[in-house]
């Protein structure tokens, strides 16, 4: 049976070989043989008999005579002749030998659980296995299999004769699906003893498979390892016998003739051969009809098992070969730029299935999945195709203009609109490069995101809208400047108002301070009381003083006797000076100034004085006069200073001390003196004139000349700065000064107006007022240049404050009323009851005489442009100061104040609120523009004209004060969106939103979309690109963009196997397995799997001890040194053993006998053996080591005991030759052996081709580790100078340690005592025992560190006791903070009191409401009742009989109610309303303790002021203890009200009770008000009076009552206030420590917010108490309308009553 089966077998396979030998017609698989061919090595037993020495074993014979025993020797292999009785497991690989049951496998005596194990090098596939036994069958085994090298198992099928009692939870079967795993019990009988079989198949061939190539069948079919686990002996009953043997366990054991283990290499339908696996577990020379495990791919594919693609063949997914569908891998596409690709799933699937391949490391500047893209920076020559290896030409772009930062549109696409080479140039940005801005922009810069900015040139300032691309600055026009041309030159001004551009100040160079103007409107800025753009105009009230202002009368003149200096009086003359008043008369023109003349005889003089001098300058005297002949006189002019000059102005001008002669000609009426005279300020002067006649013509007789006046003319030559050449020109010109002089009506040119006007703005510091006479003159204002106001009839003066000649009459009072004596109709604008005042809007003093003027501000009361409500003269500087109106300022109310601007739209000033969105600090005067009422100081971060917008950098709302500052991270915008720094970064300014660079997401910016990562790059977030197959998901780590992978797999993108797993991540990656404890890093190949062993470790897993070392794994110590001698002979020899063997084998395989070499041959396989049992054994145990070391030190001492002797070596001369002699003997008998050895090797049957074969392939891999040996000498040569540099550094660096070291031993121990003092308190020179306050390094008894005491006054002491008493200040800052949380929900308790009040109070208010209804409803029922009766009884139509059934049916009428109970519901009714009038006694008590709260908050505001001066730590326990009882006090005061909120809702509880009754008691009465009587009226309205009294008596009481209370609530606030006093004062004497400030500052923020909620919470309170009051007062209402309704009720009922008394008694 069995060799028919494996001839049916070998039949198939043979079919099975040709038909899939050709693998292009689609799915290939290599031939299936026996797996354990070759593989002896890799075929283990737990048990085999006779390893450790001779084992007896016995057969079962049924007959005592025939059994048998034999010996189990399996310590060297089987030999038909020396060792037949060797039963290793190689034993049962299958050799089709003729005694084929010569030899077999057998285990141990006795044991059950014996395994067969078969370790794979690589994965395979397998067919089925048999089994041929030598004994019983087991009663119980297993079959399982591993696909990852041992690492985990599966069971394949459960064998037993009792499957229940030997794998109890296995189901026996059958099989329901392919993969079911049953227990089997067909092949576990006890018969037939010996050569049954047990067959297992990898497929039960019951089930029909579809697809053999799906995955689950595959894994069904591949393993790297088999084992079989035998795990029950079949044993006989040997009681049965009669008698026991002496040990029946030793014919109980498990043995095997041959094992078959039948499969193919596993290569996944892609290939139908396989070599054997390189540098991997097996024979060195590998058997014939050996199933190798290397696959010879075919269809692109590569791997042991071909399960990958090969290199560049990745642009479809690896798959199995199935049928006729070869899934061939598919070469990548990447036109001729690269030779490395990988597959990408997700882009195959994106493609639509047809390609997945994405090129690696495209070269030629190509990018893309096929290379098929020019690479960033550089594009496609049009006129080349993409597989040109020079097709890719760089970008030839400016970084700084592009939008890519230099990337070019990499090809051309009409559909896009694209062309290869074309820089795409950002907004702002031209030319071929994009290099250069566009017109009307400048600066280009690459961190702008539109390339350059704008111009930005003003265009009424520049010539053109261009500017220079580098800098910006434009072309400005004439005047304008800045780099925008967007202001005017320093004195220029009006850009943007005219076609002109900027144009001159024009600063009136006397009216103004300077020539500067302001650059938007122009407006000079003037002195005093002058106004206009150009400083030029004197303000309404003001003149600008005439030249010849300086008058002095000669009227007023000191007359002055004595000769005259030019002239000699003649005998007889008068020298009186008189004075000749001269009024004027209609019809002449007035040609001199004041009343009158001096009449000055020849010889006389006047004296002058001049006190008023207003600057510094040089002035020429002029004299007015009258000669009363037609002779000529002359003056003289002598002036003398009354002190010392002070000013510097006149120092270098020295008085001339000669009198000055003045020709007074007699056709003239004025004389100027030539020589100019320089007068300063603040100096009194005597001018001196003598008048003479020289040459009279008659001298006997008399002459007098009029002297009318002297005048001061300021020369306008001598102030400097103040007119040019021209100017000067002109004045000389026009003779402004003669015709200035003049007296009368005249008519100066408009050159000499402006000149003398700028003089005296200059001179005076500004203009002066007008000061008109309110009483003579029409109003307030007076001429420009002169000053002369407009007078009333009658009245004359420049100020208009004198009555012409011919008149009379100016004063004050008017009339007075003829009882009381008060005045009436006050004139001169005087009122009062006594005109002691001035009217409102003049001022002045009428008491002193000074007359009323109009306050100018700025215009007169009358005017439209009066702005102020009032004003008064300071008594100090005679400054007229206006209080203006709210809108104005300024001392005349001619500005707009802070927050005001001067609006056009408005008649007069027109000063306006800046329409700023109250975002300005309108207390700033600069917060806006005055004139055009632009904002200029925004507050709350915003900015625009009307500060409407929230500035650069904020976002919100403006209107609301809400701008809050744009929170975006750096990281995530574009740098010139954030540029960092104290710049803030720009957001969305409605939403606050950031610009978020690509990829980047969140409102700030601060994170990376899904599925990117790398925001602290700054250019955005990149993509994850996880592995779409070995990760978890494409969301990685948005700082290190790892990706989450799956087991086994480890790369940022997870494309590569994780430390300890190997393969291909495209496919799988699997665990290497290898033992941690015997790896170095990296632990495993990850290409191959191979483990990484570390020095002295070896295995497929590295874990065990490599040859050479210890077998105590996984310590690995190396064994003693003479194990490498012994092993490098004992090596040589089992090589040469070994090439003897298989030699010799082959020599037997060919049938070949040499007798004459038997015996040698015999000789050598018994050294063989004996080699092979040596190399089988440890060569050094431990216990042989620990021999060899105690031998060693025997030789040590025999070889010392030996040196006395070394001399004798020389008395052996020949001893030399002898070893010669042997050695040359040895040489002899190795050249026979090799001359025997190469004649056997020329016999004609011996066949070296395969031999040959497998030299050439160990040369050709020995030559390739030659290779690899050789190419790592460079680095070991490297290594070893990189360890002898490494060495020398280290020598360097002992010797610097070696040198600080000893700089170290030199260096003296500090003195730490001053330091010790400064700590503890006193110096460390004392033993710690002594020292009063420790030490550094002293400790108390309990271990403790001691440093410092009571009184010590070191650094530690002190802050230790600070520290203490601040924890303790901290504790009771909590408990004050507790109570304080305390009465805040007090407080709360009270509102939702309050809150209830007021509910109960608006349900009360509706019931009156209804009441208040019901009553009018009642009302008009009754008018209408009492009116039909009224009707009824007026009628005189109507009988009489009838009117007294009326009558009498009235009088019936009975009400319900007694006077007694009316007046008792009245009663109630006013009860009712007492509580309100209490509660509204108590609202007010309330509001009065709420104020005297706020007063305490005000000074606890007041105490933040004293936090800077509080007490030590140790006195404010004492004050908080004052706050605590004021707490206290506070505190009482919340229960208080409380108590009184609480009596608040009873009462109007009880109110409502009452008014509910009452409503029901008023609807009765309503229905029978129609029949009261006229003794229940009576008697109501005496119950009324007397109710009424003993009302306001009640009332009386309560107020009482109420008073003492409020008393009472006032000493206790008196009482808190004191205290309060007291504890500021304490608090301002002393200073705190600074923690303890600190603390008490938090204290105090903390009061401070629990002290603004509770004032928040009173005003709610306060607010409900309003609302109560105002409830309080409906109900008052509402019990009125009840009174007057009541009165009406009893009115009608009196004319009733009176209408039915005159029926009765029939009067009219």
């Amino acid at each position: 049976m069995r060799l028919g089966l494996v001839m049916l077998l070998n039949l198939m396979l043979i079919r099975l070989q040709h038909a899939q030998d050709d693998c292009d017609a689609g799915s290939c698989h290599p031939a299936v043989g026996d797996l354990l061919l070759g593989r002896s090595k890799q075929l283990t037993a737990s048990s085999t008999c006779g390893m450790n020495g001779p084992q007896k074993y016995c057969i079962i014979g049924y007959l005592e005579a025939e059994q048998k025993c034999f010996l189990c020797d399996s310590r060297y292999p089987y030999n038909p002749y020396t060792q037949h009785n060797s039963h290793m497991i190689e034993n049962v690989i299958t050799t089709f030998e003729p005694d084929r049951k010569k030899k077999w496998w057998q285990s141990e005596n006795g044991v059950d659980h014996v395994s067969i194990r078969l370790d794979l090098e690589t994965l395979f596939q397998f067919s089925h296995l048999i089994l041929t036994f030598k004994t019983f069958r087991p009663a119980a085994m297993l079959v399982e299999r591993s696909t990852d090298f041992g690492q985990t198992w599966k069971a394949l099928r459960y064998f037993a004769q009792d499957c229940a009692a030997s794998f109890p939870n296995i189901s026996p079967g059958p099989a329901k699906s392919v993969g079911d795993v049953i227990c089997d019990s067909r092949y576990s009988d006890i018969e037939p003893s010996t050569g049954g079989e047990v067959v297992l198949k990898a497929l039960d061939p019951s089930f029909e498979i579809e697809n053999p190539y799906v995955p689950y069948i595959q894994e069904l079919i591949t393993l790297t390892n088999l084992r079989i686990n035998f795990t029950k002996l079949h044993t006989l009953g040997d009681a049965l016998l009669g008698r026991r043997h002496s040990d029946p366990l030793e014919k109980y054991y498990y043995a095997v003739y041959e094992m078959v283990v039948r499969g193919s290499c596993f290569c996944n339908g892609h290939a139908s051969q396989c070599d054997p696996v390189q540098n991997l577990r097996g024979d060195v020379f590998h058997q014939s009809g050996m199933v190798h495990g290397r696959c010879i791919c075919h269809h692109n594919t590569e791997g042991f098992s071909c399960e990958r693609c090969k290199d560049f063949y990745n642009d479809a997914p690896w798959r199995p070969a199935e049928g006729t569908q070869d899934n061939a891998c598919k070469r990548c596409n990447c036109n001729g730029h690269s030779g490395r690709c990988h597959f990408d799933m997700a882009v195959y699937q994106a493609s639509g299935g047809v390609s997945g391949g994405v090129c690696e490391d495209c070269q030629d500047n190509t990018t893309g999945q096929h290379c098929d893209q020019c690479r960033r920076f550089f594009y496609q020559d049009p006129l080349k195709v993409i597989s040109d290896p020079h097709a890719c030409l760089p970008c030839n772009c400016d970084p700084e203009g592009t939008l890519h930062s230099g990337a070019c549109e990499s090809r051309t696409d009409a559909a896009l609109g694209t062309v290869a080479g074309r820089c795409p140039c950002k907004e702002h940005v031209e030319g071929v490069r994009c290099d250069k801005c566009r017109d009307n922009y400048f600066g280009l810069s690459g961190s702008d995101p539109l390339g350059c900015r704008r111009c930005g040139c003003h265009p009424p300032g520049s010539l053109s809208p261009a500017c220079r691309p580098d800098t910006g600055r434009c072309l400005c026009r004439r005047f304008a400047t800045g780099p925008s041309c967007d202001r005017c030159l320093v004195g220029y001004w009006g850009l943007g108002n005219s076609l002109h551009g900027c144009s001159p100040c024009d600063c009136d160079i006397g009216g103004s301070l300077n020539n500067l103007c302001s650059p938007k409107d122009g407006q000079c800025k003037c002195l005093p009381n002058i106004v206009s753009r150009q400083c030029n105009e004197p303000a309404p009230g003001y003149f600008f003083l005439p030249l010849d202002y300086y008058i002095y009368e000669a009227e007023h003149a000191k007359p002055l006797s004595g000769s005259a200096p030019l002239g000699v009086m003649q005998a007889g003359q008068d020298s009186a000076v008189s004075v000749v008043f001269r009024p004027p008369s209609a019809g002449r023109s007035v040609t001199w100034t004041g009343p009158g003349f001096a009449r000055v005889p020849s010889g006389a003089g006047l004296r002058f004085a001049i006190s008023n001098v207003p600057f510094a300058m040089d002035f020429d005297i002029a004299i007015r006069y009258e000669p009363e002949s037609l002779e000529d006189w002359v003056a003289s002019v002598a002036i003398q200073p009354a002190g010392v000059l002070s000013s510097q102005g006149c120092k270098n001008k020295g008085l001339s001390q000669e009198p000055h002669a003045l020709p007074l000609p007699a056709a003239k009426r004025i004389a100027l003196l030539q020589t100019p005279v320089c007068l300063e300020p603040g100096t009194e002067y005597s001018v001196d004139v003598y008048f003479s006649q020289p040459s009279a013509s008659d001298p006997k007789m008399k002459s007098f000349i009029l002297i009318d006046s002297l005048g001061l003319i300021p020369r306008i030559a001598s102030v400097e700065n103040l007119c040019s050449e021209k100017d000067l020109d002109e004045y000389q010109k026009y003779h402004c000064v003669e015709i200035a002089s003049e007296v009368g009506p005249h008519v100066l040119p408009e050159a000499c107006a402006r000149l003398i006007a700028s003089m005296s703005a200059r001179i005076h510091g500004g203009a002066v007022a007008c000061r008109c006479n309110p009483q003579g003159s029409l109003h307030g204002s007076c001429s420009r240049l002169g000053g002369q106001c407009q007078c009333k009839a009658n009245v004359v003066g420049r100020c208009c404050d004198t009555c012409s000649p011919g008149s009379y009459g100016f004063g004050f009072h008017g009339l007075c009323h003829p009882r009381t004596g008060l005045c009436l109709r006050c004139r001169g604008l005087a009122a009062g009851t006594r005109c002691e005042r001035c009217m409102d809007g003049y001022y002045g003093d009428p008491l002193k005489g000074e007359p009323c003027r109009p306050c100018m501000c700025p215009g007169e009361p009358t005017s439209n442009m009066y702005f102020a409500r009032s004003c008064y003269q300071d008594s100090q500087t005679a400054q007229l100061i206006c209080n203006c109106l709210k809108g104005y300022s300024g001392s005349r109310c001619d500005e707009c104040p802070s927050g005001f601007y001067k609006n056009p739209g408005k008649p007069g000033l027109g000063c306006a609120p800046c329409p700023c969105n109250n975002n300005i600090d309108v207390t700033d005067p600069e917060s806006c523009n005055r004139v055009t009422g632009e904002c200029t100081k925004c507050l709350h971060n915003t900015h625009g004209a009307n500060c409407q917008f929230c500035k650069p950098g904020y976002f919100g709302s403006a209107l609301d004060q809400n701008c809050q500052k744009c929170t975006c991270n750096p990281a995530g915008v574009h740098p010139a969106m954030c540029p960092g720094g104290d710049t803030t970064c720009l957001c969305d300014p409605a939403t606050g939103a950031c610009p978020c660079l690509p990829n980047v997401v969140g409102v700030t910016c601060d994170h990376c979309a899904s599925g990117y990562w790398g925001l602290a790059s700054g250019k955005g977030c990149q993509v994850c690109d996880c592995d779409s197959k070995n990760s978890q998901s494409n969301q990685c780590n948005q700082l290190t963009g790892q990706c989450p992978c799956k087991p086994g797999y480890s790369g940022r993108c997870c494309d590569e196997c994780e430390e300890n797993y190997f393969g291909n991540p495209q496919a799988h990656c699997i665990s290497c397995k290898c033992n941690p404890e015997g790896t170095s890093q990296p632990k495993c190949d990850r290409a191959t799997g191979a483990c990484n062993c570390r020095a002295g470790v070896t295995g497929r897993f590295c874990d065990q001890c490599g040859r050479g070392f210890e077998k105590d794994f996984p310590s690995c110590h190396q064994c003693h040194l003479c194990f490498n001698q012994w092993d490098t002979e004992i090596t040589a020899l089992a090589e040469t053993a070994q090439g003897l063997m298989r030699f010799a084998a082959n020599l037997e395989d060919k049938g070949g006998r040499m007798p004459s070499c038997d015996m040698r041959f015999k000789a050598f396989e018994d050294a063989i053996s004996e080699i092979e049992r040596i190399l089988r054994h440890p060569v050094l145990s431990l216990k042989a080591l620990s021999g060899i070391k105690d031998f060693q030190g025997y030789i040590q001492q025999e070889v010392a005991q030996m040196d006395a002797l070394h001399s004798m070596l020389y008395e052996f001369p020949d001893l030399s030759k002898n070893i010669e002699d042997i050695g040359k003997e040895a040489d002899l008998v190795y050249e026979r052996l090799q001359q025997k050895i190469h004649l056997h090797q020329s016999f004609q049957y011996l066949n070296l081709k395969e031999a040959i074969s497998n030299i050439r392939k160990h040369f050709e891999v020995s030559l390739l580790a030659e290779q690899k040996s050789s190419g790592t000498i460079p680095i070991i040569r490297y290594s070893e100078y990189t360890r002898n540099h490494a060495l020398a550094m280290l020598g360097q660096q002992a010797l610097k340690e070696s040198n600080v070291l000893e700089q170290l031993k030199v260096m003296k121990s500090p003195n730490i005592q001053n330091l010790n003092e400064k700590i503890c308190g006193v110096p460390g020179d004392q033993p710690c025992v002594t020292a009063a306050c420790g030490g550094a390094l002293c400790r108390d008894s309990h271990g403790v560190r001691l440093c410092g005491g009571p009184k010590c006054s070191g650094a530690l002491p002190l802050s230790t006791d600070a520290f203490r008493k601040a924890e303790e200040s901290a504790v009771l800052l909590q408990n004050l903070t507790a109570q304080l949380q305390d009465h805040e929900k007090q407080a709360e308790r009270i509102r939702k009191m309050a809150e209830d009040s007021k509910i109960k109070g608006s349900q009360f208010n509706g019931q009156l409401e209804t009441a208040n209804n019901q009553i009018k409803i009642d009302q008009e029922i009754t008018k209408d009742f009492i009116q039909k009766v009224k009707d009824f009884l007026l009628d005189e139509s109507a009988p009489p009989e009838d009117i007294e059934k009326v009558a009498s049916y009235v009088l019936q009428i009975n009400l319900s109610l007694t006077p007694q109970e009316l007046a008792g519901m009245l009663g109630k009714i006013q009860g009712i309303m007492d509580p309100c009038e209490k509660y509204k006694l108590n609202a007010d008590k309330r509001n009065r303790k709420r104020e005297e709260a706020q007063m305490l908050l005000v000074g606890a505001r007041e105490a933040e002021k004293a936090a800077k001066a509080l007490l030590p730590v140790d006195e404010i326990n004492n004050t908080l203890k004052n706050v605590v009882k004021s707490q206290g006090l506070s505190k009482d005061t919340f229960v208080k009200l409380n108590e009184e909120i609480k009596g608040i809702r009873m009462q109007i509880s009880q109110a409502e009770n009452q008014v509910n009754t009452t409503n029901d008691e008023l609807n009765d009465l309503s229905a029978k008000q129609s029949e009261v009587e006229d003794e229940i009226a009576t008697l109501q309205a005496k119950t009324l009076m007397n109710k009424n009294e003993r009302q306001s008596t009640k009332a009386r009481a309560e107020a009482e009552a109420a008073h003492k209370q409020a008393q009472n609530i006032d000493n206790e606030f008196a009482d808190v206030k004191r205290k309060y006093t007291i504890l500021q004062e304490k608090l301002k004497a002393r200073a705190p420590p600074k923690v303890t400030l600190e603390k008490v500052k938090q204290l105090k923020d903390e009061a401070e917010k629990l002290a603004e909620e509770t004032e928040k919470k009173i005003k709610r309170v306060t607010d409900l108490e309003k609302k109560l009051q105002d409830l309080n007062q409906t109900k008052q209402d509402k019990a009125e309308q009840l009174r007057q309704l009541e009165e009406q009720v009893m009115a009608i009922k009196n004319e009733i009553m009176e209408q039915e008394s005159k029926y009765a008694t029939c009067k009219s």
